[in-house]
């Protein structure tokens, strides 16, 4: 009997025998690649590459992205689309995979077409905010075997992603939040300094520097304040470190490397010019270094939004009217114990994953799937300045047999704000714990929002309101997670 065909049954060869061109920049399509030398070319607002004996065929795709789209949804389509001629064509989930460092999804394609067996692959991501990127290779089986598996995996090496308007999406920002600048640095070189400016109403100063991927690490080197102070200072050949607030050096996960200013002692930003610098192992400038910077005085009255994520089993979270009722008591658990911070929710929208999404997201691992969550939830929400609450079935942590199974977590500390491609723009809150408990599900937000702001929690007896400091309450506030109230 002869074996099935399996797309992912094949070994990948360390290196490609595929030669590569010039870098082609798509216009309007959010990406630049590198076409296969060899291959026939067309573009014509997709990229479409061929072989000469056409048995492998390449087709890329780059655009904007709906609102609340399913991305998974969008790859079916697309697939669909360019093999409509096809006799037969199946799709076979095939999990999460990685394109330059961001989290996408992909399907194994079985097809025939005029009675010969193929073999191919897909990939969707959204690499910026409401952005999509698709790739599917295709070959016959013989062809899938011998060089398609490779040209999958080499191109995803070729291809770098723009945002299709920066300057857009900054005034957006502005618009929709007047007391916040958004700003964007790309292409850092390591050891140049970055130079950040602030003005004498900015209250604080969040920013995330980005590697090129999620396995090479940034380490930050140096932070001089305008007035010539070492703020911080890491020098790596002999291990020392200048830091009145870190033990250790600032190292990214994940590839992303996120922090507060003010630190920890310091009440307030001083006016002019930070500098900051950065290096990484694999030693490539940075993506890019994002910063939100909040201006203006706090307000009596503190707000903030919160998004509810749900990735939850449970069907009565499907129901309108189980929502409404379930936002509103947690709303009024969050007021009764933010009222002493002078802090009030907001506004809170809800989202669910695709149903096809659900199950790798229902219950998580956080050594493993916590990025991947993040990843989902920013590019799930609309507004990015507010709190990514994941309420999931399951949470555990630890390589234990079994994990250990945790209440909450931050998938950063502090976490980043206005990114749809963060690794750290959420907490985590594991419902099985609180069910219907409200007060102990409130808390536990609260807990993982203040660690999300960069701040450390205070032990307290259980069952008992916070008891932050003065000084601990005053920098929550001023985080640009906040806005006044009136």
């Amino acid at each position: 009997m002869n074996k099935p065909l399996d797309a992912s049954d094949q070994k990948i060869p360390n290196t490609s025998r595929l030669q590569f061109g010039d870098e082609l920049f798509i216009e309007g399509a959010g990406f630049s690649f590198r076409p296969i030398i060899g291959f026939e070319l067309e573009v014509d607002g997709s990229v479409y590459l061929y072989s000469e004996d056409g048995n492998l065929e390449i087709c890329i795709i780059g655009g904007e992205l709906a609102s609340q789209a399913s991305l998974i949804e969008l790859n079916d389509e697309l697939a669909a689309d360019f093999m409509i001629n096809f006799d037969e064509v199946n799709l076979v989930e095939s999990g999460k995979d990685l394109l330059q460092g961001i989290t996408g999804w992909g399907k194994e394609i079985h097809f025939i077409n005029a009675e010969e067996e193929g073999l191919g692959r897909t990939l969707i991501c959204s690499p910026h905010l409401n952005q999509f990127f698709f790739l599917l290779v295709i070959a016959t089986a013989e062809h899938w075997r011998e060089q398609g598996i490779e040209a999958f995996t080499a191109i995803k090496d070729h291809i770098h992603f723009h945002p299709k308007s920066a300057s857009e999406t900054k005034q957006k920002a502005f618009e929709k939040h007047p007391d916040l600048i958004v700003d964007t640095f790309e292409s850092i070189h390591l050891h140049e300094s970055l130079l950040v400016s602030t003005l004498r109403d900015d209250i604080s100063l969040l920013l995330a520097a980005r590697a090129t991927s999620i396995q090479d690490e940034i380490t930050l080197l140096e932070i001089m304040t305008p007035n010539n102070d070492i703020l911080y200072r890491y020098e790596p050949e002999s291990g020392a470190l200048t830091s009145q607030t870190f033990t250790q050096p600032l190292c990214s996960s994940h590839g992303e490397l996120c922090l507060l200013l003010p630190f920890p002692g310091q009440q307030t930003l001083q006016t002019g010019n930070y500098r900051f610098k950065f290096t990484s192992k694999n030693s490539q400038p940075l993506q890019d270094v994002q910063v939100v910077i909040r201006q203006g005085r706090t307000s009596n009255i503190q707000k903030f939004d919160l998004n509810l994520w749900l990735a939850l089993e449970d069907d009565r979270f499907n129901a309108p009217d189980t929502l409404i009722e379930f936002e509103a008591k947690l709303c009024s658990a969050l007021k009764a114990q933010l009222a002493p911070m002078k802090i009030t929710p907001g506004r809170i929208e809800t989202y669910h994953p695709a149903p096809d999404e659900l199950p790798a997201f229902a219950c998580i691992d956080v050594e493993t799937d916590l990025a991947d969550c993040s990843y989902m939830i920013a590019e799930s929400i609309e507004d990015g300045r507010a709190l990514n609450v994941g309420l999931v079935d399951s949470l555990s942590q630890g390589t234990g047999n079994p994990a250990v199974e945790i209440a909450s977590t931050s998938s950063g500390s502090p976490g980043m704000l206005l990114s749809p491609t963060s690794p750290h723009a959420c907490v985590l809150v594991n419902y099985s714990v609180f069910k219907d408990d409200f007060t102990a599900l409130a808390r536990a937000i609260i807990e993982e929002m203040i660690t999300f702001c960069g701040l450390e929690p205070q032990p307290n007896p259980e069952g008992q309101p916070f008891a932050l400091s003065p000084d601990l309450i005053e920098r929550l506030r001023q985080h640009p997670l906040f806005y006044n109230a009136d």
